[in-house]
């Protein structure tokens, strides 16, 4: 199984492949993804590195906690 999340990759494509991780980005402080508008404009520009930068979330925590949830990372910032 292909259970690989790449954080360079815009947040919009990473939910079109697992939508089932969005409650997860969600409750780590991804709000805006409950918009469509928001998601379907900025999610198709901004990368799961950008975003958690934008919304002071360590990219390296949020990876972690993908790993916990069974998915293998690759692209983490080191920030």
């Amino acid at each position: 199984m292909d259970n690989v999340i790449d954080f360079t990759i815009p947040v919009f494509k990473v939910l079109e492949k697992y939508p089932e991780i969005k409650p997860l980005l969600v409750t780590a402080g991804f709000k805006p993804l409950t918009d469509p508008k928001m998601l379907n404009s900025v999610g198709r520009l901004v990368s799961l590195n950008q975003g958690a930068k934008k919304i002071n979330v360590r990219a390296k925590d949020l990876a972690k906690e993908l790993e916990w949830n069974g998915y293998e990372v690759k692209g983490v910032e080191e920030a």
